[in-house]
């Protein structure tokens, strides 16, 4: 088989800006620098320069992705030989990425759109930024450690665990952002388009063997799959761990989408696309 190569083409960008507030504690566990007796058991992530909390764009992206792969009933499936694949479903035919199935099919599934497949000769690659979301500069002034007037910028909460068979009281220490913290949220969903090129055919010149173009009602389904996720996030869900304990209830505010497309043609297509959708046009 000819040796395949991947080429892709940016069109533009999309993106999506909000600011997350915490309702009630928010708790994304980090790695404590110290043991000390009495001291908090689960502390949160923070940055190590500035020591401020921020939620992970890897734990923001996780829970879409989570969110995105159970509307859709295409979840990761453990293979033989230590291989996952991903299964999803098009015309009435089951197909596993993993088995280096067409780009066609990939570019089907809502899932493997957004977040790409996994690795083959034809692996499609994910199309969305997802950044880690910092405290916007309000929070971080009212949150200020040590300054005049300011509030702890996390909160000790104390819970306790029952030892289900001795009755025994575990008690332990989790630190959360407090509710009322306020952070910058911002994913960028890159527009492109997909080709696969063999390196030579039988005359010994080079051939596209696949690819995909970008289609402007896909890209339009494909946000508003990202803003279901988040609203998801905000109704019925939550973001961090203990959620089911009244952990991380979160609210997106603020929510604008903007666009930069590099072709005039493809602009248009794209601002017909959105124009229902809470959008701003890029200058």
């Amino acid at each position: 088989m000819a040796e395949i190569e991947r080429q892709i083409k940016l069109l533009g960008y999309i993106k999506i800006t909000a600011e997350i507030e915490a309702l009630t504690g928010l708790h994304i566990g980090g790695t404590a620098d110290s043991i000390d007796k009495g001291g908090i058991d689960n502390p949160v992530i923070k940055n190590p320069v500035t020591n401020e909390p921020y939620i992970p764009g890897s734990s923001l992206r996780g829970r879409i992705r989570s969110l995105l792969e159970k509307k859709t009933a295409k979840v990761l499936s453990p293979m033989t030989n230590d291989i996952w694949m991903e299964i999803y479903k098009v015309d009435d035919k089951v197909y596993s990425n993993n088995k280096a199935k067409s780009t066609i099919d990939a570019m089907n599934s809502e899932v493997c759109r957004v977040f790409g497949n996994s690795a083959s000769y034809e692996s499609v690659p994910s199309v969305l930024i997802v950044r880690d979301a910092l405290y916007t500069d309000k929070t971080r002034e009212k949150y200020m450690q040590g300054g005049k007037g300011g509030l702890p910028i996390t909160e000790a909460k104390m819970e306790i665990a029952v030892d289900r068979i001795t009755a025994h009281a575990l008690p332990r220490t989790i630190e959360r952002v407090p509710a009322g913290a306020r952070f910058a949220f911002e994913v960028v969903y890159k527009i492109q388009s997909v080709s696969f090129i063999s390196a030579i055919d039988e005359k010994g010149k080079p051939k596209k063997v696949e690819s995909y173009m970008a289609d402007a009602n896909v890209i339009k389904k494909d946000i508003e799959n990202i803003i279901w996720a988040l609203k998801q996030i905000e109704e019925n869900d939550g973001l961090g761990g203990n959620t089911s304990r009244g952990h991380g209830q979160v609210k997106f505010s603020n929510l604008t989408i903007k666009h930069e497309v590099f072709e005039n043609d493809f602009k248009q297509k794209i601002e017909h696309a959105l124009k229902d959708m809470e959008t701003t046009k890029a200058a």
